[in-house]
């Protein structure tokens, strides 16, 4: 129905009860998806070991795989039994590295993943190695939630970075993603968002999706 009403990209939200509260599913579900859309797929791995999904991604298909910048961070209570990962430096940069070797040599599109608190300074070091930003503009875990306003500055100094240092590596903005801030996003720099609560829960998602690519 998504692919139908002019969606141009699955997100899958592959959620290991650890990393974030919330349990989702995994490669099972994410090789179904893939048998009945021919829209490219892009695998969000909140997972605290992300290292053991990326084969049988590969293997199902998918053609993004993206993890955590803050995978070997510390969680950040936020009250309601829900939490967040925060990092301020990069503990272990060899795993960071390891993973985007790995998924680089499954012939996949690479993308690193920056909770909402993560500085831009954390991540820059990897724009030149990856093919994909994904910015969270909610904490991670649970859909429905409200947009962080914050999530502006970053995205423009990546966009920024990508400019000045001719780099063709894509931005994408999930969490909070309506018709209300489509616009503001792309003109700040983004180029693909990811509407999860807004377009499901629309009447007419031919419409909504017109609506949001107007």
């Amino acid at each position: 129905m998504a692919e139908k009403a002019g969606a141009d990209i699955i997100h899958l939200d592959i959620m290991d009860g650890h990393f974030v509260p919330n349990i989702s599913f995994g490669v099972g579900i994410s090789k179904m998806s893939k048998s009945v859309s021919n829209l490219p797929h892009d695998a969000h791995l909140m997972v605290t070991d992300p290292e053991n999904y990326y084969d049988e991604l590969s293997a199902a298909g998918i053609e993004y795989i993206s993890f955590h910048i803050e995978i070997d961070g510390e969680r950040k209570n936020l009250g309601e039994n829900r939490w967040v990962y925060v990092a301020d430096k990069v503990n272990n940069p060899a795993r960071i590295e390891n993973n985007i070797k790995k998924i680089k040599d499954l012939g996949k599109k690479v993308g690193i993943v920056a909770n909402p608190p993560t500085s831009f300074e954390l991540f820059k070091p990897y724009l030149k190695k990856i093919d994909l930003l994904l910015l969270m503009s909610v904490n991670p875990g649970f859909s429905g939630q409200g947009f962080i306003p914050e999530i502006y500055e970053k995205l423009e100094k990546a966009d920024k970075y990508r400019q000045e240092n001719d780099l063709c590596f894509e931005i994408m903005i999930d969490g909070g993603v309506n018709k209300e801030n489509a616009e503001k996003l792309v003109l700040a720099g983004a180029d693909i968002l990811v509407s999860g609560s807004s377009f499901f829960q629309s009447l007419e998602f031919q419409e909504f999706i017109r609506k949001l690519k107007a």
